[in-house]
């Protein structure tokens, strides 16, 4: 699987995963102290729904990524394609 590490801000961030993160793919973001893994149902123009299935926390959850871009740190995005990990950075 090939895996690809890049570096954004977190208006380009957010524009990735209004634009390539499909629903049935994995994320694994990274919002402040706050991991969030799991399988993408929807995403409505960066507003991802995703079910959760840790060993804490299970169920469905609705992040509105631009509503939290500030604390946008890492996204990990797995998809048919690979990995794509990218991280955060200042403006």
């Amino acid at each position: 699987m090939k895996k690809e590490n890049r570096i954004a801000t977190c208006e380009e961030l957010c524009r990735y995963i209004k634009e390539e993160v499909k629903p049935g793919d994995t994320v694994r973001l990274s919002l402040g102290r706050v991991y969030i893994p799991g399988k993408v149902v929807t995403n409505n123009a960066g507003v991802l729904q995703i079910k959760i299935d840790s060993d804490m926390i299970k169920g469905l959850t609705t992040i509105d990524v631009e509503k939290l871009k500030e604390y946008l740190i890492e996204l990990e995005h797995e998809c048919e394609g690979g990995v794509c990990l990218i991280e955060a950075v200042d403006e």
